[in-house]
């Protein structure tokens, strides 16, 4: 398989409702699209989304990266199979190029990928080599009204959903995890996620107050930088204190499990900068005995969501979240629904590459930018 042309897009998608963590408030998603055509014609998509305050990556900074420095280097590359191409990639996707722009690496990786499941009649994760784990994903509830948060909660008691993770960092943390296990019960799995709100000594108190209500987990709960603060609370508590904001490259996992940081590593693939990527933090976790969790970015359409399926059949994970956009996104860009059913539930996507197909007059009509590139 061989490169003719690349065709980048990028996206600004409503928001069915404005969601809020610690960090950021989001009104609509600004989403990187990437497609590739390869000689035989066959057609690739991928997806990543920049996020500043994690990563200082803008759409700019992703655009200006995949036209200056990663597809020029595509020219000449030649894919004869599956391990010939995952090397190729990892020769493309260094630690230094994802360092700089993670989006866009993520982005153009999944269009290649894509391309070559559909060109050799494989899905990813038979390209990555299993595809077996059971899907069950969590709902993930922001910051948001009380009125707002009560019938979020109604909906996900109706849907019975097994796993929930709700946004803290304010100072209704207590009360709003008191009316999420008033509604959902006592035996749905519930974590936080503080986006680094707290210092490592604020951390201890509030998550102390929130044990009374049987949390399982807390996620980032002191800023990105401070990684002795995150090892003094994952010393303080006795649940898994999982690093998100502060896990983005090997580098940071090498550090974090070096310093018995944290128990579990939360993996987004746009902020790790692709699947590849992430399976090298998952085997670095897994090494140290450190779990890890499947994220995803806020305003994901049906390529990023395909691509953590894909990798969530694939690996073991502790929670998995995605698969999003049909309840977040005003309109998506794949024909085919990439959503969970009751109790979180989904199955593997059928087909090759990521298993979607994209739906070009809906790509087109949300695009603001396009620039076609030739090989």
């Amino acid at each position: 398989m061989k490169l003719k042309q690349i065709k980048l897009l990028s996206l600004q998608i409503p928001l069915c409702m404005p969601i809020k963590h610690y960090l950021a408030e989001h009104t609509y998603s600004e989403n990187l699209v990437v497609k590739v055509v390869a000689d035989s014609g066959v057609v690739g998509f991928g997806e990543g989304i920049a996020r500043q305050y994690v990563t200082g990556e803008v759409m700019e900074s992703s655009l200006r990266f995949l036209q200056d420095h990663l597809i020029p280097e595509l020219n000449g590359f030649h894919f004869s199979g599956p391990p010939d191409l995952i090397e190729a990639l990892g020769e493309l996707f260094t630690e230094e190029n994802r360092a700089q722009a993670p989006a866009a690496c993520c982005a153009l990786e999944l269009a290649i990928l894509d391309a070559a499941g559909k060109t050799w009649g494989q899905s990813v994760a038979q390209m990555l080599g299993r595809g077996d784990q059971p899907l069950i994903y969590s709902a993930v509830i922001p910051m948001m009204s009380h009125p707002s948060f009560h019938r979020l909660l109604h909906l996900i008691r109706d849907m019975e959903m097994s796993y929930v993770k709700i946004k803290v960092g304010n100072e209704r943390d207590t009360e709003i995890l008191s009316l999420a296990r008033e509604i959902l019960g006592p035996k749905v799995d519930i974590r936080v996620d503080a986006n680094g709100a707290w210092s490592s000594e604020e951390a201890g108190k509030r998550i102390a107050a929130m044990m009374a209500y049987g949390i399982s987990a807390v996620e980032q709960p002191v800023p990105k930088k401070d990684l002795q603060g995150l090892r003094r609370v994952s010393e303080q508590v006795d649940i898994p204190i999982v690093a998100d904001e502060s896990l983005c490259l090997e580098r940071d996992a090498e550090k974090l499990a070096s310093l018995n940081a944290c128990q579990v590593f939360n993996l987004r693939l746009s902020k790790c900068g692709g699947i590849l990527a992430a399976i090298r933090l998952y085997e670095i976790g897994r090494k140290k005995a450190i779990a890890a969790q499947l994220g995803c970015q806020v305003g994901e359409t049906g390529i990023l969501s395909a691509a953590g399926r894909q990798l969530a059949v694939n690996r073991k994970f502790l929670y998995l979240e995605g698969s999003y956009s049909s309840y977040l996104l005003k309109n998506d860009i794949v024909n085919e629904p990439v959503e969970f059913g009751p109790g979180g539930v989904a199955r593997p996507l059928a087909g090759h590459g990521l298993g979607v197909s994209v739906n070009e007059e809906t790509l087109q009509r949300l695009a603001v930018m396009y620039e076609e590139i030739r090989l």
